[in-house]
């Protein structure tokens, strides 16, 4: 039981280090306990060791991992994609052959379906250059969504380390197949384990009534403390099968969390760096910076609409909205037709009437067109 704890706790550990370095940022995680620790872990105790490293020895130490980082996480590279693939294919390759000869026609088959699916979808995520915006292809990208003149989406989401690919229209698709074939081969696999290790109990627990054999399950009459001590002798039985079921076990919920995640952006009509921009906004609103003009146009006027810049696109939704950051909570006020504001937008003739927005729900989203909708032209996107 010793080496089960230590097994458990380190496979637990991991488990909520990669969980707070995936959802720690996200904005519904930004002011809890997940939010707090991916700071920490991220921000404040590398600013502490860097302060550190300052006074004792000029920061050379840590400006060399400061480019590692960098390098790790924003630029193009397979280090991280071969590492995950190492431990998914490891962890098939430990499991597997120990639980083959135990395991029924149908579990077999669908263990090897099973494994293999994933592969296709990385290696259709990682292939895809559809979603890499070029001189070449611009025009066409741009031409997949219009300027909501808020978050101004181009039709490429962000690059994506575990991928070593940029996330987009090309491979999208891809990226969620993934990791829903992801989530059910971890679920799949702690299921087998765990019916392993069941059978292996209720062939060596004593299980005896009125002087016969009984057929009921092995824990029935034991307390929950008596029934872990017997999963942990069964897990020493055999490692292999313990120690894969109880990792799938414990990062089934992160694949499935992702997945989740994924599936509230197609509900919302945004992808995971809109996400960030519509945060922005929220602080800026709840702030009071925020002002929202409806019924003028988007722009000073539809001669200044360049077509190599912002082509005609044909969108099911339009939106008359205009939203304005001020610096000092005023309304807008603006001198000449052509002034721009601080974000970098036209603003609005100097007559347009502005009111201050109280809530985010207040703004419409250009690009949500309902969750049916959403998700159809999510499944479009790899045509």
């Amino acid at each position: 039981m010793g080496a089960l704890k230590q097994i458990a706790l380190v496979v637990l550990l991991i488990s909520l280090i990669t969980f707070v370095a995936l959802f720690g940022r996200l904005p519904a995680f930004r002011k809890t306990p997940i939010g707090f620790l991916h700071r920490l872990i991220l921000h404040h105790v590398p600013a502490l060791i860097r302060r550190t490293d300052v006074r004792l020895t000029g920061g050379r130490s840590t400006a060399s991992f400061s480019r590692l980082g960098r390098y790790l996480m924003n630029e193009n590279h397979p280090i991280i994609l071969v590492f995950f693939l190492t431990i998914v294919l490891g962890a098939e390759l430990f499991f597997i052959p120990a639980a083959w000869s135990k395991l029924s026609f149908a579990h077999r088959t669908t263990t090897l379906i099973l494994s293999f699916i994933p592969y296709v979808f990385i290696y259709k995520s990682v292939t895809s250059t559809s979603s890499v915006i070029t001189s070449q292809n611009h025009r066409q990208q741009m031409g997949h969504y219009p300027y909501d003149h808020v978050l101004f989406n181009p039709g490429q989401d962000h690059h994506c380390v575990w991928v070593m690919n940029c996330l987009g229209r090309g491979n999208y698709v891809f990226f969620l197949a993934m990791i829903l074939s992801l989530t059910v081969l971890l679920s799949y696999g702690a299921y087998l384990s765990y019916i392993l290790l069941d059978r292996v109990l209720q062939d060596s627990v004593p299980r005896r009534a009125n002087g016969m054999t009984s057929r009921y399950h092995w824990s029935r009459g034991q307390s929950w403390k008596r029934c872990i001590q017997l999963l942990g002798w069964a897990f020493t039985t055999d490692f292999r099968i313990g120690g894969v079921g109880m990792l799938a076990l414990l990062t089934a919920p992160l694949a499935a969390g992702l997945l989740l995640y994924h599936v509230y952006l197609i509900w919302a009509g945004m992808t995971t760096n809109e996400s960030f921009k519509w945060t922005e906004w929220k602080d800026d609103i709840a702030d009071g910076l925020v002002y929202v003009s409806e019924g003028g146009p988007q722009r000073i006027g539809e001669e200044e609409r360049n077509p190599e810049v912002e082509p005609e696109v044909d969108w099911p939704k339009s939106c008359n909205q205009r939203l304005v950051s001020s610096t000092d909570g005023r309304p807008p006020s603006f001198e000449s037709d052509t002034q721009i504001d601080d974000r970098g937008f036209e603003s609005f003739r100097s007559k347009t009437h502005f009111r201050r927005v109280s809530r985010l729900h207040e703004v419409d989203n250009l690009y949500d067109l309902g969750f049916w909708n959403n998700l159809k032209d999510v499944l479009r996107m790899s045509q």
